[in-house]
């Protein structure tokens, strides 16, 4: 039999560690998944960022129609779709009309300009509205054909200017995108993601 203290010793001389080769291969394989989950990460923070937009405005949209029906009054709201490459500017405006028009320019009440977060644009959706002739969209709100506008009406109508079927869409970089969707005749908004 061993004595205590010879046992211990026994047990040492028969361990062996992990060799260099293993312990570089287990870094690799951790490095590999590690990587993987930060794209995954990143890619999730992008679609919340375009879904937190989305909401935004459709929000904005519904409370757009609410109140033009309550104030009785003309709201609309102009997209600006592709702002400048330097990412400044607003990506929409809600706008408030002195009073409901009979289709010469509006006097505009107020104005509130909103921004998407990080990196998040309205795109335009090329359609049979769209002239060829547009040169920008960052025009005032007031200026209607050369804007991509959705007005509501104190009626409860809703009309579009430069809009396909008051369509748009709301992306980063083309994915993740949403389109957001407006229907003239009852004004619901509708999103479908990735689909534009």
């Amino acid at each position: 039999m061993y004595a205590a203290g010879e046992k211990l010793v026994h047990i040492r001389e028969d361990e062996q560690g992990f060799t260099l080769p293993e312990v570089l291969t287990t870094i690799a394989i951790l490095g590999i998944l590690i990587a993987i989950a930060i794209i995954i990460w990143l890619g999730l923070l992008e679609q919340r960022r375009v879904d937190a937009a989305t909401n935004q405005l459709v929000s904005d949209l519904r409370l757009a129609h609410t109140r033009a029906a309550n104030q009785l009054t003309d709201w609309r709201v102009v997209l600006v779709p592709e702002k400048s490459e330097e990412g400044q500017g607003p990506d929409y405006h809600m706008v408030r009309l002195k009073a409901p028009y009979p289709g010469s320019a509006p006097e505009v009440d107020k104005t509130t300009s909103r921004t998407f977060p990080a990196n998040v644009k309205v795109v335009n959706i090329a359609g049979a509205l769209d002239a060829a002739t547009v040169s920008g969209w960052d025009r005032p709100p007031s200026v209607i054909g050369t804007t991509r506008t959705l007005e509501f009406n104190s009626d409860g109508t809703m009309r579009f200017y430069q809009a396909v079927s008051g369509s748009t869409c709301i992306t980063v970089d083309g994915n993740p995108q949403n389109r957001v969707t407006v229907l003239a005749a009852t004004s619901r908004v509708k999103v479908e993601a990735g689909s534009c």
